[in-house]
C-alpha cells in the first residue's frame, strides 16, 4: 500500500488523474452491472399502493434464512436462542439480541459469511471504532441502484456531470499548485480534495467548478459549507446552475441548509448510509426522510434517541440489531410524494467537529474517525484532541493482542496524510477516553485556545 501511494503521489497530476480514472473503473465494475440494472428497473416499476411491511417482512426471512445458513456466528445465536425461522411478524425481531460495535470488532471473523464477498468496507464509524466488513457484488449493486433511484428522482442521471467532495487523499500534503482535485473520467466525475478547504484556496475551486460545470455536488457537507460561505462572503456567483446537492456522511443543520441553497442556488436533498451497511435513508422532493424499507429495518433503542439497525444488504458481513451508534428521530408520519415506507423526522447523530490544520484547514471528524481503517481491527477506540494550530495529540486505546509496534507507524502515517507533516502530533496509548461532563466521549476534542 505504502509503495502504491508513494509512486501516485510522485506522479505528474496526469497520471494521477489516469490512476484515478483506473481506480474509478475498477469501483463501477463492483458497483454496476446485471444486479444494478435488475434492481433499478424494480424501483422505477414498482407499485408502492401496497403495505411496505409486507415486503419488508419477506425480505427480513430471507435475509436472517440466509445468515443462518452462512454465518457462523448467527448459527450459533440463533441457536442458543432458539430463534424459529420464518418469522410470521416484523415484531418477532425484536427476540435477536442486539448486536455491539466491540462483538463485530472482537469476533469479525466469525461475522464474515461463507460465501463470496470479494468487496471490503473499512470505517472508524461515528463511535471512533475501526472496523472491516465484507460485501457480496450482489448487495453492492443493489445498494448503489437504490442510491441512484433515490438521484434520478431529482433529475439527475448516471452519466451526467457531478462534482464530490472526497475524504480521500488526492493530492499530496506538500503539492504547491493550486489542483486539489482529480477527475474520475469513467464516472464523469470529478473529485475535489476536501483537505485544503483554506480561504486562499477558494478562487482555485470556484474556478474549476465554472471550467466543470457539474448537475450535481456530493460528499462531505461540511467542505461544501467552507465554499459556499465564501461565495456569499464576496458576493460571487457560479457560471452555471445545478440540479441538487446531494450531501454525504454528516447531520445537515438547517443553517447549513440554508447556506448551501443560497450560495449554490440549488436544493439540498439528504441521504444516509454507512460504510459498515446501514439501511438507506433518502429525502423527497417534500423534504421528507424515507427509510427504503427493501434495505432493512430501523428500530429506536434506548431513551436518548439511538437506534439499531437490520441491513438486508450486508449478507458477507451481517448485521442484525446492529448498535451502529447513530441517533435518529423515527416518525409514524406519512408523506404524498409517492414512497412508501417508514419517513424519519431526522437524523441526529453524525458528528461535525473537526481540526484546524495550518496546511490542509478544516479536518472534520468523518474524516478523522477514518485513519484506522488501515489496521486490523487493532484500536478499540481513538479521541483526537487540538491544544494549538500546530499541535494535536491522538489517544487510542490497543487492543492488546492484535495492536503492534508497527500499528503506531500506519496511524502516525494517516494523521499526517490529514493534517499535514507542520503538525506536531503526539500518540498516547490509553487504557480508556476521559466522557465529558455530559456522558459523551468525544472523537474530536478542540481544546484550542
Amino acid at each position: 500500500m505504502a509503495l502504491k501511494e508513494e509512486f501516485y503521489y510522485k506522479s505528474p497530476i496526469f497520471i494521477q488523474n489516469i490512476l484515478t480514472s483506473l481506480y474509478g473503473k475498477k469501483l463501477m465494475g463492483e458497483r454496476y452491472g446485471a444486479g444494478y440494472e435488475k434492481m433499478l428497473r424494480q424501483l422505477r416499476e414498482k407499485d408502492r399502493t401496497q403495505d411496505y411491511r409486507i415486503e419488508q417482512l419477506d425480505r427480513l426471512n430471507q435475509f436472517l434464512l440466509f445468515v443462518e445458513a452462512h454465518t457462523p456466528y448467527y448459527r450459533e445465536l440463533f441457536r442458543q436462542h432458539d430463534i424459529k425461522l420464518p418469522f410470521t411478524s416484523l415484531e418477532q425481531l425484536a427476540t435477536i439480541p442486539v448486536l455491539e460495535k466491540e462483538t463485530l470488532r472482537q469476533r469479525n471473523d466469525a461475522f464474515m459469511s461463507e460465501v463470496d464477498a470479494p468487496v471490503r468496507g473499512r470505517t472508524g464509524g461515528t463511535s471512533g471504532k475501526s472496523l472491516q466488513v465484507a460485501f457480496m457484488r450482489e448487495d453492492v449493486q443493489e445498494r448503489m441502484a437504490h442510491l441512484d433511484y433515490f438521484k434520478e428522482t431529482h433529475g439527475f442521471f448516471s452519466g451526467m456531470p457531478r462534482a464530490s467532495f472526497t475524504g480521500r487523499t488526492l493530492t499530496a500534503v506538500d503539492q504547491k499548485k493550486p489542483i486539489f482535485w482529480r477527475m474520475n473520467r469513467p464516472l464523469n466525475q470529478l473529485l475535489l480534495s476536501i483537505f485544503h478547504m483554506k480561504e486562499e484556496n477558494f478562487p482555485a475551486y470556484i474556478e474549476e467548478l465554472n471550467r466543470f460545470r457539474p448537475a450535481v455536488l456530493d460528499g462531505t457537507p461540511t467542505a461544501m459549507v467552507e465554499i459556499a460561505r465564501y461565495l456569499l462572503k464576496h458576493n460571487i456567483r457560479l457560471d452555471f446552475r445545478m440540479i441538487a446537492i446531494f450531501p454525504t456522511s454528516e447531520t445537515v443543520t438547517e443553517e447549513m441548509r440554508s447556506v448551501l441553497e443560497e450560495a449554490f442556488l440549488a436544493p439540498v436533498f439528504d441521504q444516509y448510509g454507512s460504510s459498515e451497511g446501514a439501511p438507506i435513508i433518502s429525502e423527497c422532493r417534500n423534504r421528507k426522510l424515507h427509510l427504503h424499507h427493501e434495505t432493512g429495518i430501523i428500530e429506536p433503542y434506548g431513551t436518548d434517541g439511538e437506534v439499531v439497525v437490520t441491513c438486508f444488504t450486508t449478507r458477507g458481513t451481517p448485521l442484525v440489531r446492529y448498535r451502529i451508534g447513530d441517533r435518529m428521530t423515527l416518525s409514524e408520519e406519512t408523506c404524498r410524494c409517492g414512497l412508501n415506507g417508514p419517513v424519519i423526522a431526522s437524523i441526529d447523530g453524525r458528528g461535525t467537529s473537526f481540526i484546524v490544520s495550518e496546511k490542509r484547514g478544516k479536518v472534520f471528524e468523518g474524516d478523522i474517525t477514518t485513519i484506522a481503517r488501515e489496521l486490523p481491527n487493532s484500536v478499540l477506540r481513538l479521541q483526537v484532541e487540538q491544544y494549538a494550530l500546530n499541535r494535536v495529540t491522538l489517544r487510542y486505546i490497543p487492543d492488546i493482542h492484535r495492536f503492534q509496534p508497527k500499528h503506531e507507524k500506519i496511524l502516525l502515517n494517516e494523521m499526517r496524510k490529514l493534517l499535514g507533516a507542520e503538525m506536531l502530533i503526539t500518540l498516547e496509548p490509553v487504557e480508556q477516553v476521559k466522557q465529558e461532563p455530559n456522558g459523551k466521549t468525544l472523537i474530536v476534542k478542540q481544546s484550542m485556545k
